[in-house]
């Protein structure tokens, strides 16, 4: 659960550069996560993205570029340019001066982080640096680092919307989605830090990485199969960590559905985009289905 959640959640807020890649003569996803939104006062789009520079998954079905060609605005989970989000996460993240994630979690732990750190070739002194909560962030980097060498899709649309003179807005603010990820007590980000690390050790030897089984359900368009996957680390979670995945995705819907269902009714002229990861539209609380029991009609878009 921690790999995948805090993956989807915000994973470019923690590059440091962006490089722009090519994604000509790349296919795009078969079935894009597309769906269209409909009331009696207005049209809009809701896009599952990944928070990936992967060619893969910035090449947009025709399907997706004509929703965003029609629509006038484009809401993406934050606003923030990738300097701002950086300022904000270093400024967040870092523990205080004079104090290293050696001085607040257990040795066996900290053991465990300096291993993973150089086996893969990190640098200690940046995690050592940071909260437990972002050190958990960097560790997870280590698998999507292949996917981030470059601008990640939802920056993209941000920037092509901005070139266009679209609207250009966040349904979120970098505060609430950092408070998500920093949920709970110092005590609980160090036992959901542990699990994590414990999971990533159990899967080094794996030939597939979780990330890689994420991008092939995305492309493939299987919501239902990203849902399922994440929740399977849930069957024999901790309360702790079941609270921690409501804090990352069941409260976070809620607010995208009621903030998207407000928009709406203050702007009902107005065609707006909405991008968000993924995993926000999957399950039975996803904003889709959040946004069908407000009254809209929400329908699956094809390619």
């Amino acid at each position: 659960m921690n790999k995948w959640i805090k993956y989807c959640s915000i994973a470019t807020l923690t590059i440091g550069s962006i490089f722009i890649s090519c994604s000509e003569g790349v296919p795009a996803p078969s079935a894009p996560l597309l769906w269209k939104v409909t009331s009696e006062t207005n049209t809009s789009y809701l896009f599952g993205t990944m928070h990936v520079s992967d060619p893969r998954i910035t090449t947009l079905a025709p399907a997706v570029e004509a929703a965003f060609a029609e629509s006038d605005a484009i809401f993406t989970e934050l606003k923030e340019s990738q300097l701002e989000l950086s300022m904000k996460v270093a400024e967040e993240g870092m523990l205080p001066k004079g104090t290293q994630l050696s001085d607040v979690i257990p040795d066996d732990m900290y053991r465990k982080i300096n291993g993973l750190v150089e086996s893969n070739k990190m640098i200690m002194g940046v995690v050592d640096s940071s909260r437990p909560w972002m050190a958990g962030m960097y560790l997870q980097m280590i698998d999507a680092m292949p996917y981030m060498q470059g601008v990640a899709l939802d920056m993209q649309l941000t920037n092509r919307a901005r070139a266009e003179d679209k609207e250009v807005g966040g349904i979120e603010t970098v505060d609430e989605q950092l408070a998500a990820l920093a949920f709970g007590s110092e005590e609980d980000q160090i036992k959901l830090l542990g699990i994590a690390i414990d999971n990533m050790i159990e899967k080094a030897d794996n030939e597939i990485s979780d990330i890689e089984l994420m991008l092939n359900y995305y492309l493939e368009g299987d919501i239902d199969g990203l849902w399922e996957f994440a929740n399977a680390e849930l069957l024999d979670a901790s309360q702790l960590e079941k609270d921690a995945f409501d804090a990352l995705l069941t409260v976070r819907n809620e607010n995208m559905a009621d903030r998207i269902n407000k928009r709406i009714k203050a702007n009902s002229e107005s065609m707006t985009f909405y991008a968000f990861g993924a995993l926000h539209f999957a399950g039975p609380q996803g904003v889709g289905e959040l946004l069908k029991g407000m009254g809209y009609e929400v329908e699956r878009v094809a390619k």
